[in-house]
């Protein structure tokens, strides 16, 4: 082998290298670009993670109140009933008592027996 291709041989093994070194320094920013976005990606996740395990607290919350609220609607649907019932107890008397009083007083009107 000649100076000249010994020559040759390193000038084309030290472009190869530079060549190598400089592909290297790419794939290296590339990787660290990946890695940066790959941290950007995980706080992201860990505040989609947090947000939806606050919106699942709200959930529970307020499945407890509309558990609340439907005891309640119950109590008070039966309340209402009882209240209906016993103002229809109510007008049935004072429809008795009507009756009675109108009844005295066409008596009297008439001139039926007067009492007192």
């Amino acid at each position: 082998m000649t100076d000249d291709e010994r020559q040759r041989q390193m000038d084309f093994i030290v472009e190869q290298q530079a060549h190598i070194t400089a592909k290297l320094g790419t794939l290296t920013e590339k990787v660290d670009a990946l890695a940066d976005s790959q941290r950007r990606a995980e706080r992201r996740w860990e505040q989609t993670e947090g947000g939806i395990r606050a919106l699942l607290a709200i959930a529970e919350s307020h499945e407890q109140e509309i558990r609340a609220h439907d005891l309640l609607i119950s109590a008070n649907s039966r309340q209402i009933a009882a209240l209906t019932k016993a103002g229809r107890e109510t007008d049935e008397r004072l429809n008795a008592l009507i009756n009675t009083v109108e009844r005295i007083l066409s008596e009297r009107r008439d001139g039926g027996p007067r009492q007192g």
